[in-house]
């Protein structure tokens, strides 16, 4: 039976659900859906496929990129490490450097020449081009790891590198660029001032900031202590502390020959000038003397502390105080009839009259070793801690230094050094080096400390010289040691008045800033003038610094 499109029943009760098959009716139409619904389906699928793949791909990717962040951080840190470790050997140990630059990655994880990993250290002389000056050192680490999820598109591995450069600020060679520090009568060398070193129960005030235990008047033990002090350890052994640290720089020309350290009167010098002689002294019921001993060690990276392993001690001499040393006419004691020349004073001038062999005699053989690498020698000299016993003397010496071949060494102060100026600023200002500062430390700050510099009488001042000769702008504090109270100024020119005693046991800090275009050349040493009108004797202690971190990481 045909069907009618009009009867209801056909259709399920719809007049409109098909069409005659010639027409373009709603079968034709229903037919089309049904094909493009499958079409879009399909599609749909097609795409959230990609998609589902390219989220994958951002996850994995997300993941490979967080492990290599995270991976990244590790090796910067040794490269930092690296850096960090090496630079302290520079300039003249750089074979140190490189070796323990190594040593400090391979303790972080990575071994230089295993598989996937390089690690590239250069110096000054390696590269000028890679670094600034010649203290400073640059890592870089290079290192491969393996991926995870973003090998899917062929990526199996990753190579990560990382540079870090470091910067070592020695200190600063101070007192001296010359092969002797203080002054040679033999020789008739006067840079004005000598060593010098106190009593372990002196005063801090007499103008020794750190040999000095004690602050007032109570000079024995159980004294107020200087909270400063440094505590005399070991004396004469590996691990000796206390006193003060000079250096005795040899260049690597001299490797191989014989280096020689001579000391001009290291047994004892009696209160007042320190051309006056020594003694073993007792005033006012107290003893005034001491054992000073000098120590020498073999270079490393850190002279200032010869205690941490990597100095050998090569020789170690303590000195007592000869008795009577100065009595030329043999009566028992020191008296006027004891001035050879008969100039009123007792002094080197009598020394060569009367002593047998004279001023020269008095520089006494410390010690002598072959030079077996170039570097930094230690000499550290401090007194001896003698108990219940009291010990108020004042001891002032020098130090020369020469080699057997090869330039001729350097004798300095490290860092800090306690001097004895005994001038006579009727003839003019006394001038002496203060401290050497290299092109390097350009734009930084240079702090200078000047402890109880105020013990001259009349109108007087100390000034600050850069290597030209000019006194530059700077600005300054002083506080009183042990009332607390300060005073400061700036100065157009770094001279700072020092009339009448105003800074007897002060503590006075200057700071110069330097300029950006500070050159120096072949001279770099600054220099301390005493404007002092006439005769002088003061002992002071300095110190002088770049400031900052004396290792730390410029990139």
């Amino acid at each position: 039976m045909p069907i009618n499109p009009s009867d209801e029943r056909a259709t399920g009760g719809s007049r409109h659900a098909f069409s005659t098959p010639d027409s373009n009716g709603a079968l034709g139409r229903g037919l089309r859906s049904v094909t493009v619904l499958g079409e879009q389906r399909g599609t749909i699928l097609v795409i959230m496929a990609l998609i589902v793949v390219a989220l994958l791909g951002v996850v994995g990717f997300s993941v490979d990129l967080g492990w290599a962040y995270w991976n990244g951080l590790e090796i910067q840190h040794g490269a930092d490490a690296a850096a960090l470790a090496g630079v302290i050997y520079e300039p003249s140990q750089r074979t140190e450097a490189h070796t323990e630059a190594l040593a400090a990655a391979f303790a972080n994880g990575y071994d230089n020449g295993s598989a996937g990993t390089t690690i590239t250290v250069l110096d000054f002389e390696d590269d000028p081009t890679a670094v600034e000056n010649d203290s400073q050192l640059r890592a870089t680490v290079s290192h491969e790891i393996d991926t995870f999820f973003i090998s899917i598109f062929g990526i199996d591995t990753l190579t990560i590198a990382r540079t870090a450069v470091a910067e070592y600020t020695a200190p600063l060679p101070m007192g001296s660029p010359d092969p002797y520090f203080g002054n040679d009568p033999a020789l008739g060398r006067w840079p004005n001032f000598w060593g010098n070193i106190h009593g372990y129960y002196t005063a801090k005030a007499y103008g020794d900031r750190y040999s000095s235990q004690c602050i007032g008047w109570n000079l024995q033990q159980g004294c107020t202590l200087n909270a400063e002090r440094r505590q005399s350890l070991n004396p004469g052994s590996q691990n000796a502390e206390g006193g003060y640290v000079y250096g005795v720089e040899v260049d690597a020309a001299s490797i191989g020959s014989i280096l020689t350290v001579e000391l001009f009167d290291p047994h004892y010098t009696i209160q007042g000038g320190g051309d006056e002689l020594t003694g073993d002294q007792t005033v006012n019921g107290q003893t005034k003397e001491q054992t000073t001993t000098f120590m020498l060690y073999d270079p490393d990276s850190t002279p200032l502390t010869t205690n941490d392993g990597g100095n050998t001690l090569l020789c170690s001499v303590s000195y007592d105080a000869r008795d009577p040393y100065a009595d030329f006419n043999g009566n028992g004691y020191i008296s006027s009839s004891d001035d050879q020349d008969g100039d009123g004073d007792i002094d080197f001038d009598d020394v060569e009259l009367a002593y047998p062999g004279g001023v020269a005699a008095l520089w006494e053989p410390f010690c002598t070793v072959v030079i077996a690498e170039a570097g930094i020698f230690p000499l550290r000299i401090m007194v001896t801690d003698p108990g219940a016993a009291d010990d108020m003397a004042l001891n002032r010496w020098s130090i020369r230094a020469f080699t057997s071949g090869g330039p001729d060494p350097r004798v300095y102060g490290l860092g800090t050094m306690s001097i004895y100026a005994n001038v006579d600023g009727s003839t003019g200002p006394t001038v002496f080096h203060l401290a050497e500062v290299l092109e390097i430390h350009a734009g930084k700050n240079l702090v200078i400390e000047m402890f109880d510099p105020g013990d001259a009488g009349g109108n007087h001042s100390v000034e600050i010289q850069d290597p030209s000769g000019t006194a530059p702008p700077c600005e300054w504090e002083a506080v009183e040691d042990e009332t607390g109270a300060t005073t400061s100024g700036s100065e157009a020119s770094c001279i700072i008045a020092t009339t009448g005693g105003a800074f007897n046991n002060w503590l006075v800090t200057i700071k110069i800033s330097l300029p950006t275009d500070y050159v120096c050349a072949a001279d770099c040493w600054w220099k301390v003038v005493y404007n002092y009108p006439g005769i002088t004797r003061d002992s002071t202690t300095w110190s002088a610094r770049i400031e900052g971190r004396p290792v730390h990481l410029t990139e």
